[in-house]
């Protein structure tokens, strides 16, 4: 799962939280892997991977399955609020509150107790392999078109941001992941209070147009090694090939997702330490 993915699911589940009336105390997502829940804190968010609650075990908070597969084998106490996720529930599984199917379609097998079923969407929508391209494509075209932009305006900005993320990378990695936990962590407390959840969409928005500048600087200096003489085609080009090379990484299991976040964190740090390319980085030096 790659960090906007993240961000946008993270504030979809509490979106969530806040219209079935939950006040969690603690929250803890699951956003790649395989674990198992032996028990959990007042609400467990399924963003990726797989979550399960294993027979013969219970826990006590509600489950909002918004990415991956949630499989309970046991007792979930609470609710199970499906928003296109996976979601089963075995022979031996129980739900004590209500599995609120917002979109998907779960499974339930014979044996299981579930208390009540609410489907706020009556069928299942797969989204279709050309939807899914349209997407991938609309998404590279945007980074495209940021980076063509920028190549024929302001090449200096690019400049900038890519010396950072090449001479300094692992100031820029360490700046762009704290930055990164940091406002996810904002924007979620923030989602909680009704009257400041815009400023959390916009914090969001904001988010996903660094990422997408990061992104196009790493398609710049991609571009500089392909065998075009217009910068702006050569930048366009190259981001296409490298948005589209960090979607083939983020298949490869656990090490793929790793290295997808190392990457953004190194380029979303490039660009907040060279102030949006405004100014060519140059790390403090220390007294002797």
């Amino acid at each position: 799962m790659n960090p906007i993915e993240l961000a946008l699911s993270l504030v979809l589940a509490v979106l969530l939280i806040g219209a079935f009336g939950g006040e969690p105390a603690t929250l803890q997502v699951v956003a790649d892997g395989s674990h198992e829940f032996e028990s959990a804190p007042d609400a467990l968010v399924v963003a990726g991977g797989t979550a399960t609650v294993p027979a013969n075990e219970s826990v006590d908070g509600s489950v909002y399955a918004v990415g991956g597969s949630l499989a309970v084998d046991g007792t979930v106490e609470g609710d199970v609020v499906q928003v296109g996720a996976n979601v089963s529930v075995g022979s031996g599984g129980a739900v004590v509150g209500t599995l609120r199917v917002l979109a998907g379609d779960p499974t339930v097998a014979d044996g299981a107790s579930v208390e009540r079923v609410e489907r706020l969407e009556p069928t299942a929508t797969d989204r279709s392999p050309v939807t899914a391209l349209t997407v991938r494509l609309v998404q590279w075209l945007f980074v495209a078109a940021l980076a063509a932009g920028f190549a024929r305006r302001r090449p200096d900005l690019l400049d900038n941001v890519a010396a950072a993320a090449t001479d300094h990378p692992i100031v820029s990695g360490v700046v762009g992941a704290l930055t990164g936990a940091t406002a996810l962590a904002l924007v979620v407390f923030m989602a909680l209070t009704l009257v400041l959840i815009p400023v959390s969409l916009l914090g969001v928005l904001a988010g996903i147009v660094c990422v997408a500048y990061a992104y196009a600087v790493f398609g710049y200096l991609l571009g500089r090694r392909l065998p075009v003489d217009r910068p702006d085609l050569a930048a366009a080009a190259g981001s296409v090939l490298f948005v589209a090379a960090l979607d083939l990484l983020g298949r490869v299991p656990l090490l793929g997702g790793t290295l997808q976040l190392a990457l953004t964190a190194v380029g979303v740090g490039a660009v907040l330490v060279s102030y949006l390319g405004f100014s060519r980085f140059e790390p403090v030096e220390l007294p002797a």
